[in-house]
C-alpha cells in the first residue's frame, strides 16, 4: 500500500466518506453490458444453484438448477443467453489492411462485456468453464453442444481477467476500488454491499461509514455470491431441498416455484447494487488510453471467434511450459503498460507515483536545444537535452524511458541523476516526438522555468520471441509430444 493510498484510507476513516483515488475511468464500459450473478451449491465447486443475468436492470432473467438431477437444461439456457450477448457484438466488422507483418483481416467493431460482483464469482465461472468445455458432445441430448461452447467462452472470459486493463469480464468490487478508497480494509472492500455503502450512501445515512455499518446487519445482509450465507443455507435452503427430496409429482413443481421466489428475493438486492455501481462508474470521464485498450480487446475477441470457427478445440487443462512462459510475459508487460498509461492520463495516479519515486515533477533548470548527435552510419540526429530540478524522490535508473502528459508523443530518456543538498538534478534527453533535423518540431521543447511531471512511458506489448517448436526441448512441449511412447499409444492431443 503506497503512502498516498494509506493517507486516503485514513482520511476516509476519519471523515466517514470514501475518497476519490482516480479522476478518470480507466476501463471501457459498454452501453449494455451483461450483468451476471451466480450462486453455487455447497459441495462440488462448479455445481451452480442459480444465475441471475441480463442487460436490462428492470427485467433480469433467473435460472434455477433443481436440487437434484441434471443441471444441463439450466446450463443450456445460460449458454443461450451468454451466446446471444456475444453474437450481438458480431454484427459489424471493420477491414484492417495488410501490413509488413500481418495479412489483411477483419475485426469486429465491438466485443462482449460481462460484469460480475466480485473476484470470487470470476473464480466460480473459471471452475465452471473448466468443467464444461471438456464435456463430451452428444447430439441426442438437447443443449449438449451449447453447454460445451459455454465452457469455452467462460474460459476465454475468465482468462481475460488475468490481463490488467482488460474489460471483457470485470469484477465490480475491483473496478470500484480502483477509483475510490474507503475507510475499511481491502478485504472488506470485496463485499459489494459495504463498499457501495461507503461510496454512495443512502440519503438518510449520516456518512458512508454509518451506511456500511447498517449494511453489515446479519439480519439483512446478503452475500453477493457465489457462496451463500450459512444462516440462509440452514434456515431456508435446506428445508426446501429436504422437502423436494421427499416430494413427488406436483408437490415438486410447487417446491421449485418456492425455490424460485426465494432465490429471486436473495439475488435482487445484489442485482440492484450492480446497476447502481454501473451508474457511478459510467458517470466518470473516460481516460485517454481506454480507447486503445478496448481496440485491443476487440482484436482479441475477433481472433477467438476465428479460432472457434476454424479449429474449435478447447484450451488444454494445463499450459505447456512454453505457453505458460508466454502468458506470464504478456501479463507482466501488459501490467506495466496499463500502469504507465494510467499515470499518463490521470493526475491522481501521478500524484501517488510521485510519493513512491516512480514519477517525479520538477522545474526545467537548463536546456541545450540545438544538440546534435551522429549515429553509427554518420546520420545526424537532433537530440536536445535539458535538466530538471526536483525535490521528489527519484527511484529510476539511467536509460529509463519517460513521458509527460503535456506532450504525449514525446519520449524522454533519463541520462543522469545528481543529488544535491536541497534538490535532485535529473538530466534528460528527448528521443522521440521532435521530428527530424531538417524539419524539427520545436513545440516539444520545454523552456526554462516550465514545470513537468514525468512518468514511465507505456511499453506497448510485443510478443516475446520464443524458439520454434522443433527447437524446443521436450521438457517445454517440444517434438516428443508427436511421437509414439513406449506403450504404443499415440501421444497426440485429440
Amino acid at each position: 500500500m503506497s503512502l498516498m493510498t494509506s493517507l486516503l484510507r485514513m482520511r476516509a476513516a476519519t471523515t466517514g466518506h470514501a475518497q476519490r483515488a482516480s479522476r478518470l475511468r480507466h476501463l471501457h464500459l459498454n452501453d449494455q453490458p451483461l450483468m451476471l450473478l451466480t450462486l453455487k451449491r455447497t459441495g462440488p465447486a462448479a455445481r451452480p444453484l442459480a444465475v441471475m443475468l441480463g442487460t436490462d436492470p428492470r427485467h433480469p432473467q433467473l435460472l434455477i438448477a433443481p436440487p437434484s438431477g441434471s443441471t444441463t437444461p439450466m446450463l443450456a439456457a445460460l449458454a443461450d443467453t451468454v451466446t446471444a450477448h456475444i453474437d450481438s457484438r458480431k454484427q459489424h466488422t471493420e477491414h484492417l489492411p495488410a501490413t509488413a507483418n500481418k495479412p489483411a483481416r477483419q475485426r469486429y467493431s465491438d466485443a462482449p462485456q460481462i460484469l460480475v460482483p466480485n473476484p470470487q464469482t470470476v473464480q466460480h465461472l473459471k471452475a465452471l468453464g473448466d468443467d464444461l468445455r471438456f464435456r463430451t458432445v452428444d447430439d441426442r441430448m438437447p443443449g449438449s453442444r451449447s453447454v460445451q461452447r459455454l465452457g469455452h467462452w467462460l474460459t476465454y472470459l475468465t482468462d481475460r481477467t488475468d490481463i490488467p486493463g482488460s474489460a471483457a469480464l470485470i469484477p465490480v468490487t475491483d473496478f470500484l476500488a480502483m477509483h475510490w478508497i474507503t475507510g475499511q480494509s481491502p478485504l472488506e472492500d470485496e463485499d459489494l454491499t459495504t463498499l457501495l455503502a461507503w461510496i454512495d450512501p443512502p440519503l438518510n445515512a449520516a456518512s458512508g461509514r454509518d451506511a456500511a455499518q447498517q449494511a453489515e446487519d446479519p439480519a439483512t445482509h446478503r452475500s453477493a455470491g457465489p457462496a451463500t450465507d450459512a444462516a440462509f443455507d440452514n434456515d431456508q435452503l435446506a428445508p426446501l431441498f429436504l422437502a423436494f427430496a421427499r416430494a413427488e409429482g406436483g408437490d415438486r413443481a410447487r417446491i421449485l416455484q418456492d425455490l424460485d421466489r426465494l432465490l429471486a428475493a436473495y439475488l435482487q438486492p445484489t442485482w440492484d447494487r450492480m446497476w447502481q455501481a454501473y451508474g457511478l462508474l459510467q458517470a466518470l470521464p473516460e481516460a485517454h488510453g481506454t480507447a486503445r485498450r478496448w481496440v485491443h480487446e476487440r482484436t482479441t475477441f475477433s481472433k477467438e471467434c476465428d479460432h472457434l470457427a476454424h479449429d474449435g478445440r478447447p484450451r488444454p487443462a494445463r499450459d505447456e511450459a512454453g505457453a505458460a512462459a508466454t502468458r506470464l510475459v504478456v501479463r507482466e508487460r501488459t501490467a506495466a503498460a496499463f500502469a504507465a498509461e494510467r499515470a499518463a492520463d490521470d493526475p491522481f495516479v501521478r500524484a501517488e507515483l510521485r510519493t513512491t519515486g516512480e514519477a517525479f515533477g520538477g522545474t526545467v533548470a537548463g536546456i541545450d536545444p540545438e544538440r546534435i548527435v551522429h549515429g553509427p552510419t554518420g546520420r545526424a540526429r537532433w537530440r536536445p537535452r535539458f535538466t530538471l530540478s526536483t525535490t521528489d524522490p527519484v527511484h529510476m535508473e539511467p536509460g529509463q524511458l519517460l513521458t509527460s502528459h503535456l506532450r504525449r508523443n514525446a519520449r524522454y530518456q533519463l541520462c543522469e541523476v545528481t543529488y544535491e543538498d536541497d534538490a535532485t538534478l535529473v538530466e534528460l534527453e528527448i528521443t522521440a516526438g521532435m521530428g527530424r533535423v531538417i524539419s524539427p518540431t520545436h513545440a516539444v521543447l520545454p523552456t526554462v522555468g516550465d514545470f513537468l511531471v514525468l512518468t514511465q512511458a507505456p511499453d506497448h506489448y510485443q510478443m516475446p520471441e520464443l524458439p520454434a517448436r522443433e527447437h524446443t526441448p521436450w521438457t517445454h512441449g517440444g517434438p516428443p509430444r508427436d511421437r509414439t511412447d513406449d506403450s504404443g499409444e499415440d501421444g497426440t492431443e485429440q
